[in-house]
């Protein structure tokens, strides 16, 4: 049964991550097991609230974008299966969608793999301890499964055949921060949960320092600072989509401070070559903040073009022509390019960079003739 459609990550963590917390009893919310190179299982579990929910429901509530018939015809096929404290009649027998779960379930679903979008997976790694693996990350690489990824991510191909894995034994990494498909640099993977639990806890109480690089529209302030609270937006159709929106209407604090480093005229436009130090890090806080000040970053289709035209692009269509122009770039202009933080093992300092990539230095040398 190909029932791929990556559920939703447990808040904070990467499916490994999960893994790990179930084992260990932590909070739990779903399992990633691989089968096969194409077959995965994925164990969902049922917490107290949950508790009377149908299992239909239930799988709807982890698979947003799969429609009832869809998750009716899995259940249907056998693909879905319950199992409660091990008991064998519910593995076997034959479920319906009406089937009414209880805290402590475990709700199995078995996928197929599909094709996925390329991805890339030319990383490198900066930095290895028994503790941490510090990442140089390139553009199109998603981080953790979601939407059309899921075998075509960082996470899973590090614990299935990546780095140092020639026996492609499963390992585990934890995913202490995040940073967007489409932008490149610096990512930090914990190796246990107490590694993992004390880099949480430094981003959590804001003590890390992370910068960014990117190319704004336009000629920026030489410093400038935005502090405008943000949420997910009520208008927009497209559900990724993050507004500014003050505290008292649900916003949450956000505050970047920015440096401009350069201006660059290029054949396309003036543009600038930004220092970014997000204070906190809410989604898209960067790319937000600078399209709120009037200089969006080069190459973003969410906010850097009309809504019309990015829904075509989030909705699985290609662009037009003419808003791949407009957009000059492939990917959003944007790169972690520095971080710091305390290292778990050690209690030093430590902190780890990454220049501009190619892509985005050639850009800025694209001088008008």
């Amino acid at each position: 049964m190909n029932f791929q459609d990556s559920p939703r990550p447990t808040p904070s963590t990467a499916p490994s991550a999960a893994f790990s917390a179930a084992r260990n009893g932590g909070a739990r919310r779903s399992v990633n097991e691989f089968r096969s190179e194409d077959e995965y299982l994925v164990t969902h579990y049922v917490d107290r609230g949950e508790t009377g929910t149908r299992l239909d429901a239930f799988l709807k509530s982890r698979y947003r974008k799969r429609s009832r018939e869809a998750i009716k015809r899995a259940i249907d096929s056998g693909a879905i299966t319950v199992s409660r404290n091990q008991s064998p009649h519910l593995t076997a027998g034959k479920l319906k969608p009406s089937f009414q779960l209880i805290e402590g379930d475990e709700v199995l679903v078995l996928s197929e793999r599909k094709p996925e979008p390329e991805v890339c997976f030319d990383y490198r790694v900066i930095h290895e301890d028994d503790a941490i693996l510090v990442i140089d990350k390139p553009s199109n690489l998603p981080v953790h499964p979601a939407g059309r990824y899921f075998f075509n991510t960082l996470l899973v191909h590090l614990r299935t055949q990546g780095h140092r894995n020639p026996l492609k034994a499963e390992r585990e990494f934890f995913l202490v921060h995040r940073i967007d498909k489409e932008t490149s640099g610096i990512l930090v993977l914990a190796k246990n949960r107490e590694v993992a639990n004390h880099l949480t806890r430094q981003f959590a109480e804001r003590s890390t320092e992370k910068t960014y690089l990117a190319i704004a529209r336009g000629e920026t302030p030489a410093e400038f600072t935005l502090d405008l609270a943000m949420r997910k937006s009520t208008t927009s159709i497209i559900d990724v989509k993050m507004a500014i929106a003050p505290e008292s209407d649900g916003g949450q604090s956000a505050l970047t401070r920015f440096k401009r480093l350069s201006v660059h005229p290029t054949r396309h436009g003036i543009f600038s070559l930004v220092e970014c130090y997000p204070k906190t890090g809410r989604q898209h806080q960067i790319r937000l903040h600078l399209e709120a000040a009037g200089h969006p970053i080069v190459g973003d289709k969410l906010y850097g073009m009309p809504e019309e035209e990015a829904v075509g692009f989030y909705e699985r269509r290609h662009l037009s022509p003419e808003a791949q122009a407009r957009l000059i770039l492939p990917r959003h202009a944007l790169h972690a390019a520095g971080i710091s933080f305390i290292h778990p093992a050690t209690n030093l300092p430590a902190r780890f960079t990454s220049p501009l990539p190619q892509d985005l230095h050639d850009f800025l040398q694209d001088v008008t003739a």
